[in-house]
């Protein structure tokens, strides 16, 4: 194997699946597949258990997880690979369709790292694997819109966690200080903890926008301010609190209370 390839391990109930991530995962010059399962147990199992070489969890960098499948599902097998120091480190990668809104919540407050639909092209597959190898998270819009619809009022979903918009964003920060608990909030792989530069009362206001989803367009006629201003206010609060794009932000205000959900 060359130094640096990413081991991945495809997890799916559906062999003609298995097959189709696995060639396309085998044809990447920095990519191997090093496991395939069909459901989250033979997954736990086999990359849980103690190589040759006596270092458990070592033949897989990454894992495709599905969440639908028999014996057991994914989020129990994250939940599973997350709990076992062995394993507690490997980056997981959920392949998800449009009807599993509550799966998607229990999978990332389970630690999933990134979120990518089905039927996404094969070469978003591979962007999103890479960035997710990398440390960094992977959401798709598509999974954003249902988690964003499921935050109660407290600004944690009524499910298991909380998740944000779909392109890479980056590794999280370890928390430093009581700032990302506000409000009781699940943290969300791949956002920052905290702490936060306290903002202004202007770029609490476009804060508030920008996780209502409006463009710096629109939040300039809200506020009756130039685009140009908007921007200049978004990088400000980008800095501020650590983020580095404003799928980021949205995920880290919403989950830590920074921003209470409409």
């Amino acid at each position: 194997m060359t130094p640096g390839t990413i081991r991945v391990a495809v997890v799916d109930d559906q062999p003609l699946l298995v097959s189709a991530f696995s060639a396309l995962v085998g044809a990447q010059p920095d990519m191997e597949v090093v496991l395939e399962a069909s459901n989250g147990r033979q997954a736990t199992d086999a990359l849980t258990r103690p190589d040759p070489a006596g270092s458990a969890g070592g033949r897989a960098d990454l894992v495709i997880m599905d969440l639908r499948m028999p014996v057991m599902d994914g989020v129990s097998a994250i939940r599973e690979l997350r709990a076992a120091s062995a394993t507690s480190a490997l980056r997981i990668l959920v392949l998800t369709t449009f009807d599993d809104d509550e799966l998607v919540l229990a999978a990332l407050g389970a630690g999933a790292h990134g979120f990518l639909l089905k039927d996404a092209e094969p070469t978003t597959l591979l962007e999103a694997i890479r960035v997710v190898a990398r440390g960094g998270s992977w959401l798709d819009p598509a999974v954003t819109g249902t988690v964003l619809a499921h935050l109660d009022t407290d600004g944690r979903p009524a499910g298991d966690a909380s998740a944000g918009t779909g392109v890479a964003a980056g590794a999280p920060r370890p928390p430093t200080s009581s700032a990302a608990s506000t409000g009781g909030a699940v943290p969300v792989v791949g956002a920052p903890a905290g702490p936060y530069e306290p903002l202004t009362g202007r770029e609490e206001a476009v804060l508030a926008l920008v996780c209502r989803g409006l463009s710096n367009a629109r939040i300039g006629e809200r506020l009756h301010v130039a685009e140009s201003t908007v921007k200049s206010h978004v990088k400000t609060i980008l800095g501020k609190t650590g983020c580095r794009n404003r799928v980021e932000l949205v995920i880290y205000a919403l989950t830590t209370g920074l921003v209470q959900p409409q």
